[in-house]
Parts: C-alpha cells; sequence; structure tokens
C-alpha cells in the first residue's frame, strides 16, 4: 500500500515529533521514542517488538508532563536479530479507551469483551485456543539466578500465565507455572509472587 493511501484512510493528522517513551504489557520496562503522534496513535521505533492486539501501558514524555496510558498494537516491524543493536524496530500504537495529552479519549476497536463470572476460575483452555488470544510475552531474571519466559494471554476476558524457565531446548518444555485469572491484577500479583521466590 502506497503511503498516500494509507496516509488517506487515517483518521487524525499526524506530526513528526520525537518524545521518550518507556511501555510494557504490564509494566514500563521497555523504552523507545515516537518517530510521529497523532490523536489517535503513535508511531513508535524500538528494539523492543510486540505482536498485534498486544495491550501495552505507555508512558509518554510530552514537553510539559509525563502521561500514562494504554494503547493497542496494531501494527509491528521486527528486525533480524543481527541488525537489532544498531537500528530499530517499530509498532503502530493505537491509543485506548484512556485519554492522554494531546490525545482524545478514543474507543479501542473490537467487540466488547464477555463480562467475567463473579465467581469461580476461568475456564482450562488448550495451547491451540490460547493462540486465538492477544499475548503478551517477556523474559524476566529473577535474583536467584533463573530466567523464566512470561507468556500472559487475553483470551474470552480471562488472563491465562505460564512461565517457561530458559533456555528451552525446544518448544515442547512443560510450563513451570499454568494458572488462569479473570483479573489481569491478580495475574501479574501472582508472576511476581513466584518469581520473588525464585
Amino acid at each position: 500500500m502506497s503511503e498516500r493511501k494509507a496516509s488517506e484512510r487515517r483518521r487524525h493528522p499526524r506530526l513528526r515529533k520525537r518524545l521518550a517513551v518507556r511501555f510494557g504489557p504490564g509494566d514500563l520496562a521497555h523504552s523507545g521514542y515516537t518517530e510521529d503522534v497523532s490523536d489517535s496513535g503513535i508511531h513508535l521505533r524500538t528494539t523492543v517488538i510486540y505482536p498485534p492486539n498486544t495491550v501495552l501501558v505507555l508512558q509518554i514524555e510530552y514537553p510539559d508532563k509525563a502521561v500514562t496510558t494504554r494503547g493497542v498494537v496494531r501494527w509491528s516491524k521486527d528486525l533480524p536479530p543481527a541488525f537489532r543493536r544498531n537500528m530499530r524496530g517499530a509498532m503502530g500504537v493505537e491509543f485506548g479507551t484512556t485519554a492522554t495529552a494531546g490525545a482524545r479519549v478514543t474507543s479501542q476497536p473490537g467487540p466488547s469483551p464477555r463480562p467475567a463470572p463473579e465467581r469461580g476460575v476461568p475456564p482450562g483452555v488448550t495451547e491451540a485456543e490460547l493462540g486465538g488470544g492477544s499475548t503478551a510475552r517477556r523474559q524476566v531474571s529473577t535474583a536467584g539466578g533463573n530466567t523464566y519466559e512470561v507468556l500472559l494471554t487475553e483470551y474470552r476476558g480471562a488472563f491465562y500465565v505460564r512461565l517457561f524457565q530458559l533456555p528451552r531446548s525446544d518448544g515442547s518444555a512443560e510450563a513451570v507455572v499454568r494458572a488462569a485469572f479473570w483479573k489481569r491484577e491478580e495475574a501479574d500479583a501472582a508472576v511476581k509472587a513466584f518469581l520473588k521466590e525464585h
């Protein structure tokens, strides 16, 4: 698609502006900078890339103040490992339902999530089913010297957590933790508690 056609589809004009950004799926663990900014989102340059539909927490350093909001990755362009040290990948991030400085409140596109039941635990699902959800991945090293890959998938209104101890010699390794929660905060707390103990 040509740049002209893409710009015609955009709802809001873009301003080429370089702003520092800290971001992550649940914390502000990574950093990057904006290539351009609009009322509905940002073009983010960074060495850490998340797949489309990942929900990110963003802290954008505007000239007058830092603003924290949420956004959804709409596209991402990763680079081969050999180029990541001196070149950066990029993501297009659309702002979610939280207002930001210089950005109006916008609705997150897509169907509304199914309301979570008040009681009970989320249903068990297979890895194949989780492939249809939005997954955030990160690697964490603990004080005990262990490294884990943390997968958090939002699927049908619930949050499914899997932790794998690294290095994984192949993709068939069993998760050392596999749990499901109705709230994102509960999932994050469970991961933090496990990592603190290991």
